[in-house]
């Protein structure tokens, strides 16, 4: 079967058509969705499907395998940013402390650094060769052990740029943590590159070790107004963090890592 290729002048005009339309009128209320689907190899079907929504106080992650939700609260004045993970079939809810995480982070990046594996160092401290064509809107970093090649569009508003980054990069960290995976320096250089040049990603795809059999692509549907199906889920999402048993970190993650397969996240990869 034929790889998917790398052309994203379509799905890129489409997304930027969406994004110019919806931006002036949703923009100021920062409400917003991503819809991501990660697709392994030659694969044609989804690994995995996500629903990402951001109303106005805190961002709730949606994923279909394994089932359950992920809240994310950013700080304020007196309260430190958390995530609560909801575990649908246990019917159970965790607390992790975005700076907990953080400092699980930092440990993780110095065992890496001298590590024998040369994609783990590299994970530790990458360093990329970036590119940027600002007219076709793909972003590519690359190097001998890891690669990503990005189609991007424009983010008119840089409030809203803001929250994405500042999701994603928690995020991010989280789910290295979750799935007992390598530092997050490669995503994270990916997160602060689109960053700089002031667009969100439309499709990302991965390669590791300079074989496109290990590519890895997640597509992105950006949509500036949450439907009446987004807001349900939220509401169901409330009912859930009021009434799941809350467990610790430690008991909650050991139950996943029992019953779960590995996970391929489309906003962490």
């Amino acid at each position: 079967m034929a790889r998917r290729p790398f052309t994203l002048a379509a799905s890129t005009a489409v997304a930027a058509a969406a994004l110019a339309a919806s931006f002036a009128t949703h923009a100021s209320a920062q409400e917003f969705r991503i819809e991501t689907d990660v697709f392994i190899g030659e694969e044609e079907t989804s690994a995995s499907h996500s629903v990402t929504l951001f109303e106005k106080s805190a961002v709730y992650e949606f994923n279909e395998n394994p089932g359950e939700i992920i809240v994310y609260r950013p700080g304020d004045e007196g309260r430190p940013a958390q995530f609560i993970l909801l575990d649908l079939a246990s019917q159970q809810r965790t607390d992790v402390e975005a700076d907990r995480v953080e400092k699980l982070m930092g440990k993780l990046s110095q065992w890496a650094a001298s590590h024998k594996d040369p994609l783990i160092q590299f994970s530790a401290a990458p360093k990329f060769d970036e590119s940027y064509d600002q007219q076709s809107g793909v972003l590519t970093l690359s190097s001998p052990q890891w690669t990503y090649k990005a189609a991007t569009i424009e983010a008119e508003d840089a409030a809203v740029l803001e929250r994405y980054q500042d999701f994603i990069d928690r995020y991010t960290k989280l789910s290295t943590m979750l799935q007992n995976a390598p530092p997050p320096g490669p995503r994270l250089s990916l997160n602060a590159a689109l960053a700089r040049h002031g667009v969100v990603p439309v499709e990302i795809q991965r390669t590791t070790g300079g074989d496109d059999k290990n590519a890895v692509r997640a597509t992105h549907l950006f949509s500036w107004r949450l439907s009446r199906e987004d807001r349900a889920r939220l509401d169901e999402a409330q009912t859930f963090l009021a009434n799941f048993e809350k467990v610790d970190n430690e008991a909650f993650i050991a139950a996943r890592t029992q019953k779960d397969k590995p996970v391929v996240r489309g906003q962490s990869n």
